[in-house]
């Protein structure tokens, strides 16, 4: 008789998928890979973490603790010592912040082949024997730890656009009559730009290029072609494309660093806008994607093609919102995020057979319901028919995605799908500072941000400025609200003997409080942080208070208890598990947390547990569950 033990294990992290709108486009049968994923798997109906947001889930589902043991309890993170101002937190990710043991490291340990794909949690890398590829952010080859707001650096340059018109993340140009240029096309007239390229959100700082552009016309409509040149000579041109064409990939080298050592780099352009008369013009420009210097150790990289595909860094959500993509744009960067990464997992998973566990993590699903989940809920129905067709796009390219990897995995293969939480859409916004200065706890002024990257903080319920000196109470990040202790904070104002008193009218102000536009309490529960322990937070990085929102307030997550459903919306999380000793079409109903995913991959493997796991077996999905006699 066969072993019931799987060889090894994989893990794909669909991040924000939500489990009633992947069993929706399953029924319509759309998601032909995901429907047989489901038929032959074992399927949890109710899966669980808090908080509903990406860093702590993602480090609950890699070491099996909750986050009051591994350190990470909200999507930012307090660094000691500085202000408890929400703004001068910063984003939580990254191994370093980690106090819980991840799995790949505990296997590592015995030897095992771990490969690690964009995980949010798992950079730098610890390992000895096994890959990694940078996951300290959202996307590949990025780094949000430090980052404050929902800034971001990547390697090598974020997007960026040239337009006629001003954005805050592109370069303004007008076209004038063709001067100085070598080897122009042949038309009866040519127009020319010259821009500065600055390049953006560099991990390391690259010199600025001078690109030229040319438009001109291909018959008697007016301009309809242009060319974005490295000199003033046509053919130095990266590409010639028309209104609503995407360039091929572009291969470039770039001056990097305090030596100018060079770098290559891969980006792709799009011809947005270009009116007849060359007045309006805008070309967007995807991200300048690395070629190395991202993936540990540096030579697992020589066997990978990076010339061809873009990593589209957020699939141009921030693009969007500034006006400048439309809804088959940010479709297409999608697509484009996806094929990287099945390059490059494809690509590992092929050099390196012996590989015993592979975790990877892909964000579009999560990106998108930031921008269309609350229209998809919308009253208008070409508007909710438009983000219902977006959605079911961007979930075939996972389907996609979820295919090309089962090819290589095999029936030996253990395989976990889940997502770190879900969303629902767009509710009433809750400034929680209001609700404290109402209550005499808190004083603060509006803002307006000329941050780009600030773009999400009015739907996040922070766009004001804070005074600490003046606030007994501080709200911070999604779910906490601190005492303003002064033997603790800078400009903290409380007397340590007034810090239960204070703590005592923070929760009666959150309790009592009722939201103006519906006359109701929005709060559905705030507790001392070490009541908050029960469900896995109070710990290190908890605010003093703990509070949670009823599921039809703000958006998209991480406010509330991840059982809230609203609208189309759901804040749980799937988890399905397939393969060896797995029952085949099974739905197990009773609530499953991720911190039961690295138990029950140890388990059914009969490797090691990390050291600090705190959650459960799932022995109910094992045919066999009885594997330790």
């Amino acid at each position: 008789m066969s072993s019931p033990r799987a060889r090894r294990v994989a893990l794909i992290g669909y991040d924000c998928a939500i489990p009633k709108r992947l069993e929706a486009l399953v029924a319509e049968g759309v998601l032909p890979n995901f429907k047989k994923f489901i038929e032959s798997g074992s399927y949890m109906t109710e899966g669980y973490n808090l908080p509903t947001v990406t860093p702590p889930s993602w480090a609950t589902v890699c070491t099996g603790a909750y986050p009051r043991t591994h350190g990470v309890e909200d999507y930012y993170y307090y660094v000691e010592g500085r202000s408890l101002e929400h703004k001068k937190t910063v984003q939580a990710f990254g191994s370093g912040i980690l106090t819980a043991q991840t799995i790949w490291d505990r296997w590592d340990r015995e030897g095992k082949k771990c490969i690690v794909v964009n995980y949010p949690m798992a950079w730098p890398n610890n390992m000895k024997h096994g890959v990694m590829v940078m996951g300290e952010g959202i996307s590949p080859a990025e780094t949000r730890w430090m980052e404050e707001s929902n800034a971001h650096r990547e390697f090598l340059a974020s997007e960026s656009i040239i337009s006629t018109d001003y954005f805050p993340f592109g370069v303004q140009a007008s076209f004038d009559k063709a001067r100085g240029w070598q080897n122009l096309p042949e038309a009866d007239e040519v127009l020319a730009f010259s821009v500065e390229m600055p390049f953006k959100e560099s991990m390391i700082p690259l010199q600025s290029q001078v690109w030229h552009g040319l438009a001109w016309e291909s018959g008697d409509d007016g301009f309809d072609t242009f060319a974005l040149c490295r000199e003033k000579d046509y053919t130095t041109a990266f590409f010639t494309i028309r209104k609503g064409q995407w360039s091929d990939p572009v291969v470039h080298s770039f001056a990097a660093g305090e030596d100018d050592h060079a770098e290559k780099g891969t980006f792709r352009c799009k011809l947005m806008d270009l009116s007849d008369d060359a007045e309006e013009f805008k070309l967007y420009i995807t991200g300048i994607s690395g070629h190395g210097g991202f993936i540990d150790p540096p030579e697992a990289a020589a066997g990978i093609d990076f010339s061809k595909d873009v990593t589209a860094n957020d699939i141009g959500l921030v693009g969007s919102l500034y006006g400048v993509l439309d809804e088959e744009t940010v479709v297409e960067l999608a697509q484009f995020h996806s094929n990287w990464l099945i390059n490059v997992a494809t690509s590992l998973l092929k050099a390196n057979e012996d590989w015993d566990l592979f975790y990877m993590h892909s964000h579009p699903i999560d990106w998108f319901y930031h921008g269309w989940l609350s229209a998809m809920s919308s009253d208008n129905p070409e508007v909710s028919k438009k983000a219902f067709a977006m959605e079911r796009e961007i979930y075939r390219i996972e389907d996609n995605l979820l295919g090309r990897l089962m090819e290589i995995f095999g029936n030996d293969t253990l395989v976990c799908i889940c997502s770190d939480h879900g969303a629902t859409p767009m509710g009433p916004i809750l400034n929680t500072a209001e609700v404290l200065k109402a209550a005499g706890l808190c004083s603060y002024e509006q803002k307006n941000s000329k941050n780009y990257w600030d773009v999400y903080e009015t739907s996040e319920g922070f766009n004001y400025a804070l005074d600490v000196s003046k606030s007994l109470a501080v709200p911070q990040r999604y779910m906490f609200v601190y005492v303003n202790l002064k033997d603790k904070y800078p400009g903290g104002i409380v007397a340590t003997e007034d810090y239960e008193s204070v703590r005592d009218r923070i929760i009666d102000a959150l309790l009592d409080y009722r939201h103006p536009e519906t006359g109701a309490r929005p709060v559905l529960l705030a507790v001392r942080k070490e009541d908050a322990t029960v469900f896995g937070m109070g710990g290190a990085q908890a605010g003093d208070v703990v509070y949670a929102l009823k599921p039809e307030y703000m958006g998209e997550h991480g406010y509330g208890f991840p059982t809230g459903e609203s609208g189309c919306g759901s804040l749980k999380n799937v988890l399905i598990f397939r393969g060896p000793n797995i029952k085949k079409n099974y739905k197990y109903t009773r609530p499953r947390w991720l911190a039961d995913i690295v138990p029950t991959l140890c388990y059914a493997t009969g490797n090691p547990v990390p050291e600090d796991a705190e959650g459960a077996i799932i022995y109910q999905i094992l045919e066999c569950p009885d594997l330790v006699k």
